[in-house]
């Protein structure tokens, strides 16, 4: 557990990077380059099809896994839990 003095310590570190942040704002109020753009649903589809991906498989396969893991969690719970668990931990190393 971090100490009171670490925390203060961060906080200040923070403070000063905010703070450093805030000025170069006020320097330049522009960004140098534009903010990337979100891609609407329909572009994205179009994309999955240029590359050969046809999104009602995409759909349905994950529904016949989502399926398909309530079956395995009726008749097999520890199983499912032990899959849940992993999945997450991998997940979780890979993040970080």
């Amino acid at each position: 557990m971090a100490t009171k003095a670490e925390l203060e310590s961060e906080l200040e570190k923070l403070r000063e990077r905010n703070a450093s942040l805030e000025a170069q704002v006020e320097k330049d109020p522009e960004p140098k380059e534009p903010p990337e753009r979100v891609k609407s649903s329909d572009e994205i589809r179009k994309l999955l099809e240029d590359h050969g991906i046809d999104l009602s498989q995409v759909q349905s396969l994950g529904n016949d896994v989502v399926e398909e893991f309530g079956r395995l969690q009726k008749d097999y719970p520890i199983t499912a839990l032990l899959i849940a668990f992993s999945l997450g931990y991998v997940v979780g190393r890979a993040q970080g």
